[in-house]
């Protein structure tokens, strides 16, 4: 077996946090620092019609009341974009998930264009910092997982599969995906056919009546002939 691999330590960024929603959030920023630059003329202005008019004698509390509106204008720019980009992030994603349409499904885009580049210790080390910060997520564990067999750290890639196996939230399509993956697993690198085997009745126990209990049976039936001839 591959030993485990020491992951560096990866700092989150905006769009490991926040997925798509994080495109959000930076237009809202954006705008809040449109408004705020929109209103530098209007404050450039106001404060040249005040000393035009020599109010200034009374202080200099009608420049900062300027000011403070200016800020104000920016900041609640800024709080409206991320409002609206909340409201429509958060519809937009029960109308995904509800069954009107495809399930939403979260994007690593930058993990996946990492991986195109080579740069797989980057992308792992991502997912890590991912797993680490939102542990009751499946996708990246079992996109890492999928990594990890591929680098031939299959430890790890079966830590990740089996945890994944495990969690309260893993739905039927998911969990058919991993049972599948253990088994390739177990039956290859591992080459422990004694545990594809247990995997396998483990799939057909849980999806009885599924598509992919109809293949697990095909599959047992031939390890267990393999494992006899072996025995």
């Amino acid at each position: 077996m591959t030993p485990r691999r020491s992951i560096q330590k990866y700092k989150l960024t905006l769009f490991d946090k926040y997925g798509p929603d994080a495109g959000n959030i930076l237009q809202a920023f954006s705008h809040g620092l449109l408004a705020f630059g929109l209103s530098i003329p209007l404050f450039m202005v106001a404060a040249y019609k005040l000393v035009d008019d020599k109010v200034l004698k009374a202080g200099w509390w009608p420049v900062l009341w300027v000011v403070a509106c200016t800020l104000a204008s920016g900041c609640l720019a800024t709080l409206a974009g991320l409002v609206s980009s909340g409201f429509a992030g958060a519809a937009w994603k029960h109308l995904m998930v509800s069954g009107a349409s495809t399930p939403y499904v979260p994007q690593f885009s930058m993990q996946d264009a990492m991986v195109k580049q080579g740069r797989i210790d980057e992308a792992l080390a991502s997912f890590e910092a991912i797993i680490l910060e939102r542990p009751e997520e499946i996708d990246p564990r079992v996109k890492a997982g999928e990594l990890y067999v591929r680098q031939g750290n299959h430890q790890r890639a079966l830590e990740l599969f089996r945890y994944v196996q495990g969690m309260p939230s893993i739905d039927v399509g998911n969990d058919i995906s991993v049972s599948y993956k253990l088994i390739d697993l177990y039956d290859g690198p591992l080459a422990d056919r004694g545990r594809a085997i247990v995997e396998l009745r483990r799939l057909i126990d849980r999806h009885p009546d599924s598509g992919a209990a109809a293949h697990a049976r095909e599959a047992l039936a031939t390890l267990k002939q393999e494992h006899i001839k072996l025995d």
